[in-house]
C-alpha cells in the first residue's frame, strides 16, 4: 500500500550513491495527475513546462529540459519532439528542434515507478547535466497468477 510505497522510496534514496528522488505507482495513483511531467512535478528541484494547460516538459535544478536524460527501465529515450519546430509555438525561448522529452505523450497508470538522479552516475547514459529520469514499467514476472487492470 502507500507505507510500502513510502518505505520503498526512502530506501532508494538512503542506498544510492547519489543525490536520487523516486516516485512509486502509489505515490502517482494518490494525486489526480493527466501525465508523467504532472506526477514529476511534485519531486523537490522539478519544475515542468505546460503546452495547452498539460505538463509536457521537465526542468531539472534549474536547467531546461533539454539537458535532461530520460530513459526507460534504463534503457535511453530518443527525445526528438515537434515542441519548438519551425511553425510551433516556442517553448522555454528555443524556436528550432530540441532534444527534450514531452513527458505528456506518457500516461502515469502504465508507470511503475520513476527515479530521478539529480546527480551522475557512471552506470547511467550521459547526458544528463540536469538529471537523468528513468522511467519503469511493470514487468509480467512481477506478479504471480492472473493480474487484471482495469480503469
Amino acid at each position: 500500500g502507500i507505507r510500502s510505497s513510502l518505505d520503498q522510496s526512502m530506501g532508494i534514496k538512503r542506498d544510492a550513491a547519489g543525490v536520487v528522488d523516486a516516485i512509486s505507482a502509489e505515490d502517482i495513483g494518490k494525486f489526480p495527475d493527466t501525465n508523467l511531467a504532472e506526477s514529476l512535478q511534485r519531486i523537490t528541484g522539478i519544475s515542468i513546462e505546460r503546452r495547452d494547460g498539460e505538463g509536457a516538459q521537465v526542468t531539472a535544478r534549474g536547467f531546461g529540459p533539454q539537458f535532461n536524460t530520460v530513459t526507460l527501465n534504463g534503457r535511453l529515450i530518443p527525445g526528438a519532439d515537434a515542441f519548438g519546430a519551425p511553425g510551433q509555438t516556442p517553448i522555454g525561448g528555443v524556436d528550432v528542434g530540441t532534444r527534450a522529452f514531452n513527458f505528456a505523450q506518457l500516461a502515469s497508470e502504465a508507470i511503475t515507478g520513476i527515479e530521478v538522479f539529480k546527480t551522475s552516475r557512471a552506470t547511467a547514459p550521459s547526458g544528463g547535466i540536469g538529471a537523468t529520469i528513468n522511467i519503469q514499467t511493470d514487468k509480467p514476472f512481477n506478479h504471480e497468477g492472473v493480474v487484471a487492470n482495469a480503469g
